[in-house]
């Protein structure tokens, strides 16, 4: 790959596929890094970066877990553990992101500007490197961990719970370099107003989610890297979570009908880290960044009829949805589009499903009278102040003790926007984790959190809410990486010192 003469900025502009070997005319080589601006435009590069890693097959780890009462046959293998659920894909994206991010801060310090500037641009590439090894081992598990410069020679898989601290360090350090949202300023002065900026507040929600990934994940890691304190962690990521939560920079929105409005579109007082999507229909183009993809069809597509919905990937029965929302939980009436109505129509058109709206900014393209769905038209968010709340609740509720009466505060923060009933001991019998894992389900369905939420909590949960044979896997099964993806073949290529994941290569 031809790290030494690529723009990162012109990442923006071009398509998913190949990008390190894309020579652009007029490119920036790194020799010439001599400005601010033009740390500032490779940073942008890494940012575009991130774009392309949130849209290579954003939905191949999250859909086995998505809510569904039926679901359509061509995802039935990987909800059921069987091969497809290992389908192996490049990480590719993911590590041009990482050195993208090694070739800022090798060349920041080259290039004269004041001390808080230079921690700025240090802080981002932190975060993005923190965030590109969060998601690699969410997807993959063990993967290869480039520290510092990048080795070109052969490199063996590191243990997931090794690459989870080296991310833990690079989000700390960038909270503690990175500013607050609004004192984000760019080399000529000008606020920074988009929530894809890394700022404090993001750094410190990626921190809680990557100390909470490690606590909740111990039983699937190998014994010998299995020698930590979980409590710690989750400790830390209730800090963490804190953080932002007390910040004035972050609030809810004021109903549960904003959040689809104004949340899930981007840039909302919710918000907390994102990346552009919005607006920018002609890079993103019809690359799938959402689980809207599977399950919103009529009316947010101008194209479809109403019996459409009983072609849908993912279905959720009107039924489901008034038990999962009861009472005046307004959450049932937002993210589906005029429940009663619809239920009220002919089930032969409906089969009796609801019709997701949770998701519904879309583009749309016109030729002569006919409209047709081109894209969603949203930002991609990473987290919102919400999922803060129920992660900081899930903390809470590990560490116990005078703990307790706070992951209730919480759960009731989040139930008492969406105007449902606040909390009761006799809920699940008892079970305030299981109680808390609902409600992430319920405020955060169809947005892609679901099947992490499942494995962090343990193989209970794994056995109970994943299908197929999830519901018999052994932990044996998990350390050997049954959560995770296989390897491409080219992963393979000129390292010899790479190995496959081992419980996919005993099934192939």
């Amino acid at each position: 790959m031809k790290l030494n003469v690529i723009l990162l900025w012109m990442l923006f502009f071009v398509g998913c596929t190949d990008q390190l070997r894309v020579e652009p005319e007029n490119s920036l080589t790194f020799g010439n890094i001599t400005k601010e601006k033009d740390v500032e435009a490779l940073v942008y590069g890494v940012g575009a970066g991130v774009r392309d890693m949130v849209c290579w097959n954003a939905l191949l780890q999250v859909e086995k877990g998505a809510y569904a009462d039926e679901v359509d046959e061509s995802r039935r293998g990987a909800r059921m553990l069987e091969l497809e659920a290992g389908t192996a894909d490049l990480w590719e994206p993911w590590y041009q992101v990482i050195m993208g991010a090694q070739t800022v801060l090798e060349h920041v310090d080259v290039v004269e500007m004041p001390g808080e500037r230079r921690q700025f641009y240090r802080g981002q590439a932190y975060f993005f490197k923190a965030l590109a090894y969060f998601d690699l081992i969410r997807r993959w598990g063990d993967c290869i961990l480039q520290k510092e410069g990048i080795n070109w020679e052969p490199v063996a898989k590191t243990p997931w719970p090794e690459v989870c601290d080296f991310a833990i360090e690079m989000a700390e350090k960038a909270a503690g370099m990175l500013p607050p949202f609004d004192k984000l300023i760019d080399c000529n002065g000008n606020t920074m107003v988009s929530k894809s900026t890394p700022c404090q507040g993001a750094a410190y929600a990626l921190l809680a989610h990557l100390c909470a990934w490690k606590a909740g994940g111990k039983y699937f890691a190998a014994e010998v890297d299995r020698n930590y304190d979980e409590k710690k962690l989750w400790d830390m990521a209730e800090k963490a979570c804190t953080k932002v939560i007390e910040s004035p920079l972050y609030d809810l929105v004021a109903t549960s009908e904003d959040v689809c409005a104004l949340v899930l579109v981007g840039n909302s007082k919710e918000g907390i880290y994102e990346t552009v999507m919005k607006d920018y229909y002609n890079e993103v183009g019809k690359r799938v960044y959402s689980l809207g993809t599977d399950y919103v069809g009529y009316p947010v597509r101008p194209d479809y009829t109403p019996g459409i919905v009983q072609d849908f990937t993912f279905r959720i029965f009107t039924a489901s949805v008034r038990k999962m929302y009861p009472g005046a939980d307004a959450r049932k009436y937002a993210y589906f589009y005029d429940l009663d109505g619809m239920d009220a129509m002919d089930k032969s058109i409906t089969g009796g499903f609801a019709y997701p709206y949770k998701e519904r900014s879309v583009n749309v393209t016109v030729t002569g009278t006919k409209k047709k769905f081109a894209s969603f038209n949203s930002n991609r968010i990473w987290w919102r102040l919400a999922d803060i709340y129920l992660l900081r609740a899930e903390c809470r509720v590990h560490l116990g003790g005078d703990k307790l009466e706070g992951a209730i505060d919480d759960l009731n923060t989040i139930r008492g926007r969406a105007g449902a009933a606040l909390y009761q001991a006799s809920e699940d019998n008892g079970d305030l984790q299981m109680t808390v894992f609902r409600e992430r389900e319920k405020e955060l369905l169809m947005e892609g959190y679901r099947y992490y939420d499942i494995i962090r909590n343990g193989l209970m949960y794994v056995h109970s809410f994943l299908e197929g044979g999830y519901q018999t896997v052994t932990q044996q099964d998990c350390i050997d990486g049954a959560f995770f993806l296989m390897n491409k073949s080219i992963d393979f290529k000129e390292n010899p010192l790479m190995r496959q994941n081992l419980y996919w290569l005993k099934r192939q």
